[in-house]
């Protein structure tokens, strides 16, 4: 166990001591993270809002009105420009290069057409291409709607509704609002926490095993009287109290900054959902599985020759995580079957899902645990056989 320690402190403190190291490995990514975001989020926000504010341009042709004094009650930013025939072209080429949003033409005949009962088609042009034009004509088509709705009642009565729909309901919705936030952050925060603790062991795995055997300093190493299994616990232990330092600051980067991304975009949400529970389980799930992946990075290390062909090695292994963290992305829910959570990081990301949905059964939890910790055990069996081959560990 002492030995196990003075691995464990002689590889930390390689990381620690090195000031570049720890912005770039610790600080770095969470920092990057929280920016971002938080800028993607005012950037959005300020899209919104500049949508909103923006003063419609609309010209308008043979308007009821009863339609006009329906829209005079609604509280519309608008500038309405009468429609003139002989200048229908000149309109449109307006439309085109976004100095008009909206062109909303109604037939001379409306009216008597109502009255008599022939079908009336009222004419729209706009410019899906111009933000303000195509959010101009989601306006009008909704209050188009609304009076086709209201025309359609005034001829016929009730017997214009073949049946409504929760009309007196005021409970038709049901829904837990905690579960809902929570489903918005199972589909993202699974996969980019399984990204962010793959990148993390990239920063340093390879540097740790494959660096000294490029430079020669793993042989002093193996030389001495440690066990060569108490020199794989040790780099292993290491790799991954520095990987779970680098990956829990991206974590807080995006627990920091989601809450802006998403409010940029017109919603309000909040961590406090979550009780300190949950925060001890989804941390737990962390610690187990960047252990899982740190082993898998080690034994790729040791077996590569140098650096460079060490993160070659190891890219396809990120790309499935990303991969596997995608594969659920859009359900929002985790598997049900109980032999997912023996597979080594999908298990991780189910049961994160489970913690972010408050439905995680215990089962599911131990099992993702554990398994977790008996592959762990499996790739130090490997890494320390890779350690005891002298073909392998100083191959050049």
């Amino acid at each position: 166990m002492k030995n196990i320690a003075t691995v464990f402190r002689k590889e930390f403190y390689r990381v620690v001591s090195d000031k570049r190291l720890i912005f770039t490995t610790i600080l770095l990514p969470g920092l990057a993270i929280y920016l971002m975001y938080s800028f993607l989020g005012g950037a959005i926000g300020n899209e919104f809002e500049d949508i909103q504010s923006h003063e419609m341009i609309v010209y308008v042709g043979n308007v009821p009105d009863d339609f006009s004094d329906y829209l005079d009650t609604l509280d519309l930013n608008v500038i309405y420009t009468d429609y003139v025939a002989s200048e229908h072209d000149e309109i449109l080429d307006l439309i085109l290069i976004g100095e008009v949003d909206l062109l909303l033409r109604f037939p001379t005949t409306f009216d008597s057409d109502i009255d008599g009962g022939i079908l009336s088609d009222v004419l729209t042009y706009y410019n899906p291409g111009e933000k303000y034009s195509e959010f101009s004509y989601g306006v009008y088509m909704t209050e188009l709607n609304t009076y086709r709705q209201s025309v359609a009642y005034d001829r016929y009565g009730e017997a214009f509704y073949v049946f409504t729909t929760d009309i007196n309901n005021d409970e038709h919705i049901i829904i837990d609002e905690d579960k809902a936030i929570g489903q918005g952050f199972a589909m993202l925060l699974p996969m980019l926490i399984i990204m962010f603790l793959f990148s993390g062991a990239m920063s340093i795995g390879p540097d740790s095993i494959a660096g000294e055997k490029e430079r020669g300093t793993i042989a002093t190493l193996l030389v001495t009287p440690v066990k060569r299994s108490e020199i794989a616990i040790g780099k292993v232990l290491s790799l991954s109290v520095i990987s779970l330092f680098s990956a829990s600051s991206s974590f807080v980067g995006i627990i920091l900054s989601l809450p802006k991304l998403l409010q940029g975009a017109g919603e309000e949400i909040s961590m406090n959902i979550y009780s300190m529970g949950d925060f001890v389980m989804l941390f737990t799930v962390l610690l187990a599985t960047v252990l899982v992946i740190v082993g898998i990075i080690s034994i790729i290390s040791a077996y590569a020759k140098t650096i460079k062909e060490a993160s070659m090695l190891i890219l396809p292994f990120y790309f499935l995580s990303i991969v596997m963290g995608m594969s659920t992305m859009f359900s929002g829910e985790a598997h049900s079957n109980i032999f997912i959570y023996l597979v080594p990081l999908y298990n991780s990301i189910n049961i994160i899902i489970s913690i972010l949905t408050f439905e995680v059964v215990a089962t599911q939890y131990i099992l993702t645990i554990v398994s977790s910790l008996v592959y762990v055990v499996i790739f130090i069996i490997i890494l320390n056989r890779l350690f005891e081959s002298e073909k392998i560990m100083f191959s050049k």
